[in-house]
């Protein structure tokens, strides 16, 4: 895809300020690209599609979308890259149709590409295209071979011939409105042209009875009449109803006139082109003024056109009108600034103007005095003695103009004069007070001024007034700018007010209130516009309103509209929104600008030019001066655009590859960035299209995007993404719909679902891989704590074994001599005998204490539950149930000890508490070993269960002790039905005997 980005130059710049354009042109904006500033070369046709592309077909075919030109080549390998466009159509379904030379035949544009329909026999190169209400596309020839083929449901055919078209080059089709077909032609020999047409329903066609010449074109008006333009002039043929016309219009053809191409306009105005001088405009082409030669406006290459040498006109769906030329691309569109090109500039002097109560206009300029009444166009009406003079308005509803060399009272183009003013300086301005006198400042900074009596100098404080601006406020008073500060003569009196705490900047312009009853005085300084009402003086500042700065004019219309001219353009607010900014330190203050992209050919006139700058006239309109001459806005005519902005994605780009056109996409994995280019296709003010975006799944709301016209994401992720834009034009109206593009990107590998399984398996592998780790050390803190503890049994046993049975057995042997000596029957021999028997008892028992220390317990912890179930010696009454559940295992040692301490004092305070006539007891073998005794009885009180035991008494704590001896979970709790449960689980590493584990449960082997 190839881009050309070279069309901000058509629309940031207009024609140049020195040409100015000729009467008839004037109401235009004219904006031009030439072919050095990036326009396609040698375009021949434009056309729109549906979608708001304009289309211009070159050397190659480019579609335009208000900032960019990009180039619309054949896909690879199509072969026929080498066949340049001829000709442009838009169909009733809006695909745009190419025809090509070369004999490269016909190609449509579809889904982002062109496409070859396939015409079996194409001629060299093909000139127009025309649709008829029944789907035939009719296609005709640049020259005498294969003149007019047709596709219909069975195909191509050439109909020329078969349908009796008279001889010679088709120069134009046209579709009338009720489908019959118009054809064009001009003579093989150079001679008289032939109107043919093929009614509906008829299978040949007719020769009409009209005379053309030259190369004839015709086009259809808003209405349905038939017009033609050729060498003898542009005029009505036909009417709607095919009926010859008896209008008699006629406008003759532009001298050098070599071929004229047509079309009309909106409004009805009828737009041509020559071949070799310009374009030519009828504003209104059915006007009963007649047909004069003054009625044909031309614009040439002299007042901006990129070339004499002109193709082709164009009407876009907004109303503009497009031109092409040998050199470029031009653009008319309907100005909201007009500027009048009967009144010249004056950059030596300056313009001078002022407004008589019947609402005309004045204006002096090199020596020459306009009028310009309600409604019409300004005319001359007097030369002046000086470039030097003042205007301004007269209290008797005329117009003063101030010479040196004489006084005119201006009453239409009458003039009662007087003696000049006395002064040797240039004025500065003039204004006439509620007394009647009139004031003049020079440019010295003196004042004089004029009574019945004649001019008089200023005297005393007055005269000693450095004098930059002066004028009459609504009151009558005169008013001064004596800077830095506003001086009022109130009588004879000079009132000063201080305008420096007002933060307005440098004062330089006087703005009197222009609507009935106004008391508003306005002083424009650099840095913002101050109000004076009264003795009350009001600011707006650039801090505020940046743009509220060198207002050099204002004026205030009957319909609620505040206007204000400075240097960057002009300014509609609504007056009550002015008055609410000056009142209200917080109050905003919407406007609308009007600058060059709205045919502001220049803003207003700098330098030192005072008086009056601005007029609202009679009519409505809005007189102003500027550095090019005089011009005027029309508030109630002001040129709108409520047609919403068709928006498109024009491409996506990313990884390298671009696609064009995209409604959906799947990108390849590990996609991480795009680029976006998106536009809104209104060609009025491109400039002022302004669009927001959102990305869902990324961007939360709507992004205000301004003029940009591409996005860029980065860190995108796999997933779903829809983009979607919209886009308001130059009037602030919104595209009603969005346009939307679908994107999937892929995930890869280590993004997807599989890799994201076995990550999840992996970590739940470690995670096990810890716990086990983890169990297998507290395993083996409790073994080296139980072996701990069968050291410190044995090394018990030595000491009792050593130690105090071996002392307590010699004892008992030296007793026992001591018993033998003694006589039979010696008192207390049969005590001392006793006391040795008894001694010998405790050894024994002492020898097997030692032996049970020795020896750790063994055997199946079922058998020694029952043993234990058996010695707690439970009622016969008490039934008690034993389960195993699992393969049994044999328990450590020392482990089966603490459980069947734990067991043991379970079973005892069932028997000795619980009440109970069920006992059960359930032994579990698994991953880890469980215990459960659980009774039908009384059951434990919920506060002793919750607390761990009761006060005085160890039972519950020696059970939670030994539990966590063991890691084990030791749970005692009341059942809901009654009764107690008590439940043990032990883990397995522990619990069980080494060579008893299972292969994932051998922990310390």
């Amino acid at each position: 895809m190839s881009l050309l980005l070279a069309i901000s130059a058509l629309f940031f710049a207009s024609a140049c300020l020195a040409q100015r354009s000729p009467p008839g042109f004037a109401p235009f904006k004219h904006v031009r690209v030439a072919a050095d500033d990036g326009a396609p070369d040698g375009v021949l046709r434009i056309a729109q599609t549906a979608d708001g592309y304009l289309w211009f077909a070159g050397d190659s075919l480019y579609r335009f979308d208000g900032a960019t030109f990009e180039q619309i080549d054949w896909p690879e390998g199509a072969g026929r890259r080498h066949a340049s466009p001829s000709a442009l159509m838009t169909d009733s379904k809006g695909e745009l149709w190419v025809g090509l030379r070369d004999t490269g035949g016909v190609a449509v544009y579809r889904h982002g590409a062109l496409q070859d329909m396939h015409m079996p026999d194409p001629p060299r190169g093909l000139a127009a295209f025309a649709q008829t209400p029944d789907g035939a596309i009719w296609a005709s020839s640049l020259g005498l071979d294969k003149r007019l083929q047709r596709l219909g449901a069975a195909g191509w055919e050439r109909v020329d011939e078969t349908q009796g078209l008279p001889p010679g080059y088709i120069m134009d089709l046209v579709v009338a409105r009720d489908g019959g077909l118009w054809v064009a032609l001009s003579a093989e020999d150079g001679g008289s042209g032939t109107l043919a047409l093929l009614a509906p329903g008829a299978d040949r066609f007719q020769t009409m009875d009209a005379r053309l010449s030259g190369r004839p074109k015709i086009a259809l008006d808003r209405k349905g009449t038939l017009w033609t333009s050729d060498a003898a002039g542009t005029r009505m043929l036909f009417g709607p109803d095919g009926a010859p016309s008896k209008g008699g219009i006629v406008f003759p053809a532009l001298p050098g006139t070599s071929r004229a191409a047509f079309t009309f306009d909106h409004r009805g105005g009828l737009w041509g082109t020559t071949g070799a001088v310009g374009v030519f405009h009828i504003a209104d082409p059915l006007s009963p003024r007649g047909t004069s030669v003054e009625s044909v406006h031309q614009f040439r290459e002299i007042n901006g056109l990129t070339s004499d040498i002109s193709y082709l006109p164009f009407v876009d769906r907004e109303g503009n009108v497009w031109i092409a030329t040998e050199s470029g691309i031009d653009q008319f569109r309907r100005a909201s600034a007009i500027q009048e090109a009967a009144i010249p500039a004056d950059p030596a002097f300056g313009l001078k103007m002022a407004k008589a109560r019947d609402g005309s206009v004045y204006v002096a300029t090199r020596r020459t005095l306009f009028h310009a009444q309600p409604g019409a166009d300004p005319k001359p009406i007097r030369a002046l003695d000086s470039d030097e003079v003042s205007m301004c308005s007269a209290r008797d509803g005329g117009v003063w103009l101030v010479e040196r060399s004489q006084t005119l009272l201006l009453h239409g183009q009458q003039a009662t004069i007087t003696p000049g003013h006395p002064g040797g300086e240039a004025q500065i301005a003039c204004a006439e007070d509620g007394n009647g006198r009139l004031w003049l400042g020079l440019a010295d900074g003196q004042l004089v001024w004029r009574d019945r009596g004649g001019w008089h100098h200023a005297t005393g404080e007055l005269a000693a007034l450095n004098l930059w601006d002066l004028a009459t406020t609504p009151a009558g008073q005169l008013a001064l700018i004596v800077p830095p500060d506003v001086a009022m003569l109130e009588g004879d009196h000079l009132k000063t007010i201080r305008l420096a705490p007002t933060g307005i900047g440098t004062p330089w312009a006087l703005l009197p209130g222009n609507l009935p009853g106004s008391r508003d005085l306005f002083v424009s300084g650099s840095s913002g516009l101050a109000r004076m009402r009264g003795d009350q003086v009001r600011q707006l500042d650039d801090r505020r309103f940046p743009w509220i700065t060198w207002v050099r004019t204002l004026q205030q219309t009957p319909d609620g509209e505040t206007w204000l001219f400075n240097r960057t353009g002009a300014y509609k607010v609504a007056t009550v929104d002015f008055d609410r900014a000056f009142d209200d330190p917080h109050a905003p203050l919407p406007y609308t600008k009007l600058d060059a992209l709205d045919g502001l050919a220049s803003t207003v006139q700098k330098g030192g030019f005072a008086g009056t700058q601005s007029a609202l006239a009679g009519d409505g309109r809005l007189w102003f001066l500027n550095r090019q001459g005089a011009a005027y806005i029309d508030p109630a005519n002001l040129p709108s655009n409520k047609i919403a902005p068709p928006v498109t994605i024009r491409a996506l780009s990313s990884g390298g590859r671009s696609w064009r056109d995209p409604t959906q996409l799947t990108l390849a994995a590990g996609t991480r960035s795009l680029d976006i280019t998106y536009a809104g296709l209104s060609f009025t003010v491109p400039q002022r299209v302004h669009f927001k975006y959102r990305l869902e799944g990324v961007d939360e709301h709507w992004v205000d995007a301004g003029t940009r016209r591409t996005v860029s994401y980065s860190n995108l992720g796999p997933g779903r993404y829809r983009f979607q834009v919209m886009a308001s034009n130059n009037d602030g109206v919104w595209s009603q719909q969005s346009a939307s593009l679908d994107v999937e990107i892929r995930p890869t590998f280590v993004q997807g679902w599989p890799f994201r399984l076995l990550c999840a398996v992996a970590l739940a592998g470690l995670l096990w891989l810890v716990y086990s780790l983890r169990l297998r050390a507290v395993a083996r803190s409790v073994r080296s704590r139980m072996a701990e503890r069968v050291e410190e049994r044995e090394r018990i046993a030595r000491e009792l074994h050593d130690t105090l049975l071996q002392a307590i057995q010699a004892l008992t042997l030296r007793f026992q001599l001591a018993a033998d000596d003694l006589p039979p029957g010696y008192p207390g021999r049969a005590s001392l005998v006793s006391a040795i028997d008894t001694a010998d008892r405790v050894i024994a028992e002492g020898r097997d204490r030692v032996r049970a220390l020795r020896t750790q317990q063994e055997g199946d912890v079922e058998q020694v539950i029952c043993d234990l179930i058996a010695q707690t010696g439970f009622e016969p009454a008490i039934e008690v149930a034993v389960a195993v559940h699992g393969s049994p295992r044999r328990l450590d040692p020392l482990a089966l000890e603490e459980v069947t301490a734990i067991a043991g004092e379970a079973l005892h305070n069932m028997r000795q508490h619980a009440a109970a006539t069920r006992v059960t007891v359930e032994i579990r073998f698994d991953s880890s070993f469980g215990l459960r005794l659980a009774d039908d009885g009384v059951g434990i009180a919920p506060a002793v269960a919750a607390g761990g035991g009761k006060e005085g008494h160890f039972g519950l704590v020696g059970m939670a002790e030994r539990a966590r001896k063991l890691r084990a979970r030791l749970c005692v709790a009341p059942l809901a039905e009654g009764g107690t449960d008590v439940v043990l689980s032990v883990p397995g590493a522990i619990a069980y005997k080494r060579d008893e584990r299972r292969p994932f449960g051998r922990f310390g082997s």
